[in-house]
Formats: C-alpha cells, structure tokens, sequence
C-alpha cells in the first residue's frame, strides 16, 4: 500500500526562503523518486530512489549524481560531472499536516522523523506545486566522457 499524499513534488526553499542551498523531493506515482539539493555555489545533487510507505517510508537510493548547474537564456542547464551507483535504504516516520510558510500562508507539510543528512537535506518540506508533470532535472543532461577517465 502506497500513500498517495506523497505523490508530487515537496519543497524546502518554500519553508526558508532566501537560503544558500534548497531541497526539492519528488514521489511519483510509479514508485520512483529523486532529492535534488542546489546551492548558490552552482552545485547541484541529484539522489534517485524507489520509495513505498508499507507503514514507514521506505526510500531505496540507488544512483547519485553531481555536477554543476548554470543560467543560460532564462534555462537552468545541469552538467553532470560524476554519476554513480548507490545501494542505501533509509526508513523514516513522516508525517502530512497543514502548516504555514514563513509569512503565514497556508502550505502542506510534510514532516520526516529525522533529516535526510547523508542527502544534505533537512526533515521538513512543502508541498510544492501541482503533482505532475515533473523531470529529473539531470536527465538528459551532458555527461563526462567515458573515455576520458584513467
């Protein structure tokens, strides 16, 4: 059993507005997910996973990728520099409950048991827009070159 109220896209930025660095998560339907941290600095991280909720959440991480992201003509481009398996489970209590922004507008919080710190993300997020559509934003983005590398 899966819980529905998951699905889409949750946010920190919106509960600290102004921050050097920001968390999005996203739960799609399908069972799949991502955590994509950002810092002013232009780093960016992207953790892939598969999640369920047979009571807990469950998040199975399985890829992570970093690299670099920039502006170019009003389009944010992500430029993958390192991309590499990960095998870690994380079990969390979470909780969904109506909460306030920080200048009181009403939000939708989600509310983890314990911050996702190996992630670098905190343990409260905001509902953040509609549920779909939404992407991976380091799909389809440059990669090394294999060869490259010695």
């Amino acid at each position: 059993m899966t819980d529905e109220r998951l699905t889409g896209p949750w946010s920190d930025e919106i509960l600290h507005p102004g921050s050097t660095e920001s968390v999005d998560l996203v739960f799609r339907r399908d069972g799949s997910g991502w955590l994509y941290w950002a810092s002013w600095s232009t780093e960016f991280a992207v953790s892939r996973f598969t999640w369920a909720t047979p009571g807990e959440l469950v998040l199975k991480f399985h890829r992570t990728l970093n690299g670099t992201w920039s502006i170019d003509n009003g389009v944010t481009r992500h430029d993958v520099e390192s991309d590499e398996k990960e095998e870690s489970v994380i079990e969390l209590g979470y909780e969904i409950a109506p909460g306030e922004d920080p200048f009181g507008t009403p939000v939708t919080l989600l509310s983890l048991d314990r911050p996702l710190d190996e992630h670098l993300a905190g343990s409260r997020f905001a509902r953040a827009g509609k549920p779909e559509p939404f992407s991976d934003p380091s799909a389809g983005a440059p990669r090394p070159d294999p060869s490259s590398r010695r």
